[in-house]
């Protein structure tokens, strides 16, 4: 009896140690208005989560690692990264304007390309400012071409290619991505009147 009794004790302190290394997390998603941001990506250290933030613009998680940042992220705002010190709820404030580069080797800001199936799939992760229907059709926002058309102009590794060879780059091989809009596009000529998407890979 008294060997079942210590072992329900340890048990015991042994669940409620657990349970005290797991932190709760409320996520708060709003923009420069305050209004909730529905459908925003959250990543932790840049790994992106399976779910996204509610109608209320909340993502609530229990965190058994603590990470060192937190990132929101809506394609058509923007994205917000900041340093997460413990706290029990966060709220992150998404500005347009941070939305155009994913530059650097992504191994050193502890991306996992493995989680993304596809290029698109990488884009909308980590671009805001790209919108990406389900059938992967690109238009970076603020582009609407009279003839209908939204394609952006695609470089890899400095030369333009087609959707479809830009289709199979793979997301492991990726070592940045640079989005070009306005003014930017002005080197491209009327090639670039939909934008530019520079992807440089290893």
């Amino acid at each position: 009896m008294k060997k079942i009794i210590f072992l329900f004790v340890a048990l015991l302190a042994f669940n409620l140690s657990a349970d005290s290394q797991t932190k709760k997390l409320t996520i708060q998603v709003t923009d420069e208005n305050n209004t909730p941001v529905a459908g925003a990506i959250i990543l932790l250290d840049n790994v992106r989560q399976k779910r996204w933030t509610n109608a209320k613009g909340e993502y609530k998680i229990k965190l058994e690692k603590k990470p060192k940042q937190v990132s929101a992220y809506s394609p058509k705002i923007g994205i917000i990264k900041v340093a997460y010190n413990g706290e029990k709820k966060l709220i992150l404030k998404i500005k347009e304007g941070n939305d155009h580069y994913i530059s650097g080797d992504t191994r050193s800001k502890n991306i996992n390309p493995i989680q993304y199936r596809d290029i698109y799939d990488y884009l909308r992760g980590q671009v805001a400012g790209v919108n990406i229907t389900g059938s992967n059709n690109i238009n970076i926002r603020g582009y609407n071409s009279i003839n209908g058309s939204t394609t952006p102009l695609f470089i890899l590794n400095n030369t333009a290619v087609n959707k479809t060879i830009f289709s199979n780059i793979v997301p492991t091989t990726i070592k940045s991505i640079r989005v070009l809009k306005g003014p930017e596009t002005a080197t491209y000529g009327s090639r670039g009147a939909n934008g530019v998407i520079i992807v440089q890979t290893r």
